[in-house]
């Protein structure tokens, strides 16, 4: 038996972030005959480090003391040479710039960096260190594995990255976690829903990025004409008591109602009619809407990030551009009218998410991935 191609995921933190959990997600369903994991984290610590020891994988503690500490370079060099890895493969901007410098020090042959989100819109990622920090560390890094098209775009012009440079590597979504259940009577009523209801639901961080706001806005204008339509926002965040006071200035709140962080997600899918996630910018290739297509829902969405590339247009779903509070408006009212659109766009959505999203498939290209790359530089 060939010996296992030894792979290490740095990663900048270990938050609940939905770029960490597919990290998670990816080390838990890598084929054990043929790869072997480690993780280490070079940001804060975090609920998801006890999952990651849960499933056996080794935990290198090698975060900064400080800003400039550059300790945590040498600890991950250290890690390297001692467990002789093959690949390591970097998740978030801080785990890139450490992550590569330490690879060439150890002389790694393979190093990808995993890039989940979007450089457009986004201020954060056009600040001049972060820039300079990029450029330095994709001169030292092989493959950038981009969960989108859009991402891929993005990076050869935003990064001028070259295109070869790049492999897109769509996320996956565990298709039996998340499938349509059949029994969502009970979980409708225990969310307020009534049987003529039309449930709408928005699953996201209360953050300005993700939009809530502009729905608030476009629902309003249809919200008198559609009393049987009825909203939750399952999340919490920073503008919740704004978006709350929105509501209540547009006297929504028999219609759009507050739930908060739940850990129900598959079960609060399935219950509802369709799906909407109004962002305005940040998304790489949100994971939410990939969960609410393996249910079986349609979903309205802005066209930020990859998410186009789930949401066909009038297929399963309707994709509006950013803040466009009439278009938006436009597209919810005929899901709430149409419930033969409303059945045909959920059987789509079920369909594409099998056949195009399927966590398995998603695992599979990074497997391949890794040793393609390993097989190259052997070469």
């Amino acid at each position: 038996m060939a010996e296992k191609i030894r792979v290490l995921q740095i990663v900048d933190g270990f938050r609940m972030g939905g770029a960490e959990n597919k990290l998670w997600e990816l080390v838990e369903h890598l084929d054990t005959n043929r790869f072997e994991s480690f993780v280490a984290n070079v940001g804060p610590s975090g609920p998801l480090e006890d999952r990651f020891k849960s499933i056996n994988v080794p935990v290198f503690d090698c975060s900064r003391k400080h800003r400039f500490d550059a300790g945590p370079i040498f600890k991950l060099k250290k890690v390297m040479q001692e467990n002789k890895i093959d690949v390591v493969q970097n998740t978030l901007f801080w785990a890139d710039v450490v992550g590569s410098i330490a690879a060439r020090m150890a002389k790694i042959p393979v190093v990808i960096s995993w890039e989940t989100v979007t450089h457009e819109g986004n201020p954060y990622h056009a600040q001049l260190q972060r820039r300079l920090g990029y450029q330095l560390a994709m001169k030292m890094t092989d493959c950038v594995a981009a969960v989108s098209h859009e991402i891929k775009q993005s990076l050869q012009k935003r990064r001028n990255l070259p295109a070869d440079m790049i492999e897109v590597i769509h996320y996956g979504v565990d298709l039996e976690k998340f499938s349509p259940n059949g029994s969502t009577d009970a979980k409708r009523k225990e969310l307020g829903f009534d049987k003529n209801s039309v449930a709408i639901v928005i699953v996201a961080r209360l953050e300005k990025v993700k939009g809530h706001r502009y729905f608030i806005d476009a629902f309003a204008r249809i919200a008198a004409k559609h009393p049987h339509a009825s909203v939750i926002f399952v999340g919490d965040g920073a503008e919740r008591t704004m978006l709350e006071d929105m509501v209540e200035k547009a006297s929504l709140q028999s219609q759009i109602r507050f739930m908060g962080i739940r850990r129900d997600v598959a079960e609060v899918l399935n219950a509802v009619d369709f799906f909407v996630l109004p962002s305005i910018a940040g998304e790489g290739l949100p994971n939410v809407v990939l969960e609410a297509m393996a249910c079986s829902k349609p979903v309205v969405a802005a066209d930020v990030g990859g998410t186009a590339e789930a949401v066909n247009d009038g297929k399963n779903g309707f994709v509006f551009p950013p803040k466009d509070i009439d278009k938006m408006a436009a597209a919810l009212e005929k899901l709430i009218t149409d419930r033969k659109l409303l059945k045909t766009f959920s059987q789509n959505s079920r369909s594409i998410a099998e056949n195009e999203f399927s966590l398995q498939k998603e695992i599979n290209a990074f497997q391949e991935l890794y040793k393609r790359l390993l097989d190259k530089k052997d070469k």
